[in-house]
């Protein structure tokens, strides 16, 4: 089944919470809870799940505060990352990236407390009135309506399904545009009514995560590199490549595995080349697999 009116409705509650005016600094959960909660409302703006007035008012408003929840996230998770290495060698180094992150971490959240303050409570009140109106829309989630918006979103969780078949061969370049895809598909999932704990579900969010760590080191790495100014022979930067290196490899793998399992009919095989006349090329063939991990998941 779709997302049901209780499920859309506890999100807008969480959304709602997530926004209130706060006095004191936002925590790393705070600041998670947000962005996590505003990509979720914003991947139903994306689907037939809200009405369009709602989508008009807030779809550009939030995606302002994600952006900057996002870029304080950012901060928190460079910061863990680099107090659980396990190297001081060279400790001026880890203190000078320390304060660089710290500062800089300050300032965007500066940024986000001030844009809540400012636009919070007239997104919470709209939130409200949205909330009321799925309440008292019977319609939308039964009978015919809800049969065919649950056909076209399970055609949705398929289509991108096989799209994650491509590229044919992963690459370190290929690998956060990869995890977008990975995204939005989890998003779609969820919307035509997948469980969290299914097989797929959680092939999906192992990916996701492999890949985002990896990219999290990266950002670190490139960070380190323009502030510390150590070159090659810093103690930390070579920890962190040596990380960054296994991580890499955890991503790929991951990755390779989840293709394999759900989204390849053949070994590699890509998308059909367009032909010369213009035509668009054969939709990609989706393979018996993923059809059954599909069904089990949206069951």
């Amino acid at each position: 089944m779709p997302v049901v009116k209780s499920e859309l409705q506890a999100d807008l509650r969480k959304l709602r919470k997530s926004l209130r005016r706060r006095s004191k600094r936002l925590t790393p959960e705070d600041v998670h809870r947000l962005r996590t909660r505003a990509r979720r409302f914003l991947s139903l703006t994306d689907s037939d799940s809200l009405p369009s007035l709602a989508k008009a008012n807030l779809k550009k408003a939030l995606k302002r505060i994600r952006k900057r929840a996002s870029r304080v996230r950012d901060m928190d998770v460079l910061t863990s990352h680099l107090a659980a290495l396990h190297s001081d060698s060279d400790p001026s180094c880890r203190t000078q990236l320390f304060e660089y992150l710290g500062a800089k971490r300050y300032r965007r959240a500066d940024r986000l407390t001030r844009l809540l303050e400012d636009a919070g409570p007239a997104l919470r009140k709209e939130l409200r009135r949205v909330g009321k109106g799925i309440a008292k829309d019977t319609g939308r989630n039964s009978g015919k309506n809800a049969r065919k918006a649950h056909t076209k979103q399970s055609a949705q969780v398929l289509e991108l399904t096989a799209g994650l078949s491509e590229p044919a061969h992963l690459t370190r370049a290929d690998l956060h545009p990869y995890r977008l895809k990975v995204k939005e598909l989890r998003d779609a999932l969820r919307m035509a009514g997948g469980t969290a704990d299914s097989r797929f579900a959680g092939g999906l969010g192992q990916c996701n995560d492999a890949i985002g760590e990896w990219h999290d080191w990266e950002e670190l790495i490139a960070i380190a590199e323009k502030i510390l100014g150590h070159g090659p022979h810093c103690p930390l930067l070579r920890e962190l490549k040596e990380i960054n290196r296994l991580k890499l490899h955890t991503a790929l793998t991951t990755a390779e595995r989840l293709r394999t399992d759900y989204a390849r009919p053949g070994l590699g095989k890509a998308r059909p080349a367009k032909r010369k006349s213009g035509k668009a090329p054969r939709p990609l063939p989706i393979p018996e697999r993923a059809l059954k991990a599909v069904a089990r998941a949206l069951a």
